[in-house]
């Protein structure tokens, strides 16, 4: 496990998947990232790529050939080497080394790297195509921010803040697969109220967010963090029904539709890195 701390806050992040594994608030002595419960969940923060969510059939086609891919892509269970560290970072490296080519045709390095400011912990996503073709994949965030359920504590004492938006456009996931109906759920002067059956048929996604920040708060105690992602054109909101936690997602990239099967290319939300060149995009978390 590697640490990284300034006066105010402190991280764990784990190789496996250079995935976050704490955000301490030292003032405070709150942890803001849910601990693993495997009765619920077992994971806190794991990369999404090379795509987000499920494939159709657990596969995908490209140049005339179908690979295998399972649910999320690979990156969230690889060990990951910890490439820099410095007083206020980490970064962490991925590369496929040609151990992904059977399932991935692209070579790729891929690097995260953690950063602490005051009490912001900022997340990069750096990708690098070394080829001569374009490099198409899907990438995203899964933080699953801790809730404090003690003392009679609950759900319905969350709410979420979209301050730009007055109504948020939401697509349903049968089965993982995207949904082509559409809802629209009307916020309350831009706030969203959690509640505990709000994810009994899969995670939200959003498409068309005003919003590159949002802000999670409890009605009943000293709470707040303010999620930005600006840069990532879907965003999911997930927990698991019973569970003390709940995911913000900043995607690039989104479950296949349940209405068509396309090839890599015209995916929806597919990214196409050109050949020799860099992509990167950062969300971040402010703790108040």
């Amino acid at each position: 496990m590697y640490c990284l701390e300034n006066n105010l806050l402190k991280i764990e992040v784990a190789p496996e998947g250079a995935e976050l594994r704490s955000l301490f608030d030292k003032q405070t002595g709150r942890e803001y990232i849910w601990q693993r419960d495997a009765r619920y969940w077992a994971k806190s923060s794991p990369i999404l790529f090379p795509f987000v969510g499920e494939l159709q059939n657990g596969a995908y086609s490209y140049a005339g050939k179908t690979y295998s891919m399972t649910k999320h892509g690979f990156a969230r269970d690889a060990v990951f080497w910890l490439q820099e560290q410095g007083d206020n970072f980490l970064t962490f490296a991925l590369e496929d080394e040609g151990l992904y080519l059977a399932i991935y045709p692209f070579s790729f390095t891929l690097l995260l790297r953690y950063e602490l400011t005051d009490r912001q912990l900022s997340c990069t996503y750096e990708l690098y195509n070394p080829l001569d073709k374009a490099m198409y994949f899907a990438i995203g965030g899964h933080p699953a921010f801790q809730l404090d359920f003690t003392e009679g504590k609950q759900m319905t004492d969350y709410q979420l803040f979209f301050p730009k938006d007055q109504y948020l456009k939401r697509f349903y996931l049968d089965s993982g697969l995207l949904q082509p109906t559409e809802e629209t759920v009307a916020l309350q002067n831009t706030c969203l109220p959690l509640s505990p059956t709000m994810f009994n048929q899969d995670a939200w996604v959003l498409k068309g967010l005003q919003s590159t920040t949002v802000t999670l708060q409890s009605n009943t105690q000293d709470y707040q963090l303010d999620f930005s992602f600006e840069g990532f054109p879907y965003f999911g909101l997930w927990a698991v029904p019973g569970s003390s936690f709940i995911c913000l997602e900043p995607w690039c990239g989104v479950n296949d539709s349940a209405m068509q099967e396309l090839e890599l290319p015209d995916k929806e939300g597919i990214v196409a890195l050109a050949p020799l060149t860099t992509w990167s995009r950062t969300w971040s978390v402010t703790i108040k």
